[in-house]
């Protein structure tokens, strides 16, 4: 995979064709029958801008032995700018519908790219780079690095990956991508032009959440102008940096304890469907990752020769099989979802996959026949020992009846029993707020927020319960700190600002806002500015919401980013 992304369309890129048929999407609404399938216009502005960023780019040629991890700091693009870039499009992307926010997807998503990180501080000298993965909802077979440490999976990618190593090997690969600064040697070669190419995708990204018809016609303009570009600098630019990717990453992918032959076997696999056509989604792939047989000959080779040093084979983890089931039921049809996972039960013989009953379960509830649900669940609960996605279930079953006594009940066991398992605090609280116990909800989220200060969604649930019992300035500054933590300094600015407007506070509480805005506004005084970016306010606000009703519900799977 590399640095380019092809979103929002199975079909990959193909000129206007490809354009025009994601600007169909700019004003659908969700799917019936789908948790979280919309594909838009971000998805489109994304892809066509990454392509544009690397259309502009010349055959670089790097040497043919592995990587030379000193070129990684041949760039003018300093690091802190490349964060900054991955910063003001992660602002706009976990806004859209496509942004898999589902607590226990993004946890595994992020836990397996973590390990994978502190492998590769073995394998590379850059101890100090942050990292954030992330899913989107995307039938396009795809991933991507951002500048700055922040990688998509898309959903498709994980549902065609068939080992937990296979999908390892994904993220090994783009993480190498950003440890080699591709984006920043790329742009650096071009003179900087490239960048202010990779500037306008925020900027498309915005453009394509307005409902606005000029707000259209112009993103339609920009999208059908970039579709226009000549793609062979583009495919010679990423056959040069897909190999040094390659390289890098099957390093990575032995030193976290994973199956070395879990990259090329995935490529592989890629290749000879697109051979064969037997999935129109490979070619978006493949435009965005060029395949050669040069190229998979060259990483079997590498991990021929790794195999002397290869340690043992860490087993696949329980919960690379719950992630796919959970992201399958809640991506696809709910009845088709449960046809699927019936199919899979009835082929089973020996072997019992009880993620498929998992995902039957999860399918049913979003039916809402409870009863077949907890049928299910109760076989999964049979199979093997206790299991966190499965407890959770339980918990979103009896929620989804609006048994809150039995949830809260569950909930809680949970927390005691997984307690790095944050998702059960979430449903707990949100099971507190529904069966009207405010003031206990607060309290959970207050006692975590003191240990816990950089997940924004517990300030989004105690803003939750700070508007219901009318703290405005307690809901206001929780509000601020999750769009701090966000990224969106504006936007936490001016929460503050409500806050000690509220003046509904004592004297302490409103000197301490006040003390915390002074922070919030030295921090966006002093941020890395991007080329040709002025220190004023003019961008990054996000219109207030009501947290009553835009708040995340955890009992019903992702949901739309605060806007």
């Amino acid at each position: 995979m590399g640095t380019l992304v092809a979103l929002g369309c199975s079909k990959g890129l193909e000129g206007n064709s490809y354009v025009m048929k994601a600007l169909k999407f700019r004003n659908s609404k969700l799917l019936d029958g789908c948790a979280f399938c919309r594909q838009g216009m971000i998805a489109a502005a994304i892809a066509v801008a990454l392509t544009l960023q690397a259309a502009a780019l010349p055959n670089l040629a790097w040497a043919e032995g592995l990587p030379d991890l000193g070129d990684a700091s041949d760039a003018s693009l300093s690091e802190p700018q490349e964060r900054a870039i991955g910063k003001r499009i992660m602002l706009e992307i976990r806004n859209d519908r496509t942004y898999v926010d589902d607590p226990e997807l993004r946890g595994y998503i992020g836990a397996l790219g973590n390990r994978l990180v502190s492998a590769s501080r073995g394998a590379t000298n850059d101890n100090r780079r942050d990292f954030e993965f992330f899913l989107l909802n995307d039938d396009a077979i795809n991933a991507f690095a951002l500048p700055g440490g922040f990688i998509g999976i898309h959903s498709s990618l994980l549902l065609t990956t068939t080992t937990e190593s296979e999908l390892a090997g994904v993220l090994g690969h783009e993480i190498a991508h950003v440890l080699q600064r591709h984006q920043a040697r790329g742009i650096d070669a071009q003179k900087s032009s490239a960048l202010y190419q990779l500037l306008g995708l925020a900027v498309a990204i915005a453009a394509a959440r307005s409902n606005s018809s000029s707000a259209g016609q112009a993103t339609e303009a920009a999208l059908a102008t970039t579709a226009a570009l000549q793609y062979q600098n583009q495919l010679n630019y990423s056959r040069d940096f897909e190999r040094e990717a390659d390289r890098l990453g099957i390093q990575i992918l032995s030193r976290a304890g994973f199956d070395i032959n879990g990259m090329v076997g995935f490529f592989e696999r890629m290749q000879r469907a697109n051979r064969h056509n037997v999935d129109a989604k490979f070619p978006g792939y493949l435009q965005t990752h060029p395949l050669t047989s040069e190229r998979i000959a060259d990483m079997q080779n590498r991990v021929d020769s790794a195999r002397a040093d290869f340690r043992a084979i860490v087993a696949e983890t329980a919960e690379y099989k719950f992630a796919k089931a959970k992201m399958r039921a809640l991506s696809m049809n709910a009845n088709e979802a449960a046809r699927f996972f019936r199919a899979s039960i009835a082929e089973q013989t020996v072997l019992r996959n009880r993620s498929d009953n998992y995902g039957l379960a999860l399918s049913l509830l979003r039916l809402r026949d409870f009863a077949a649900a907890e049928k299910e669940l109760a076989t999964a609960r049979g199979i093997g020992p206790a299991q966190p996605w499965i407890e959770m279930l339980a918990a979103d079953i009896q929620a989804g009846k609006k048994s809150w006594n039995e949830a809260i009940k569950i909930y809680r066991v949970g927390m005691q029993s997984f307690p790095e398992h944050r998702a059960f605090l979430y449903g707990l609280v949100d099971a507190l707020y529904e069966s009207g116990q405010t003031d206990a909800a607060i309290e959970m989220v207050s006692e975590k927020l003191r240990n816990v200060q950089d997940d924004p969604l517990l300030f989004d649930l105690a803003a939750k319960g700070y508007e219901r019992k009318k703290q405005r300035l307690a809901q206001h500054r929780a509000v601020g700190e999750a769009f701090f933590i966000r990224g969106n300094m504006v936007g936490a600015i001016d929460q503050l600002e409500l806050a000690i407007k509220a003046k509904d506070a004592d004297f302490y509480e409103i000197s301490s806002a006040e003390a915390r805005l002074r922070e919030f506004k030295s921090a966006f005084q002093n941020r890395v500015l991007l080329p040709g970016e002025k220190r004023d306010r003019g961008h990054d606000r996000e219109k207030p919401f009501s947290y009553d009703e835009r708040a995340r519900n955890v009992r019903n799977g992702p949901a739309v980013a605060p806007r």
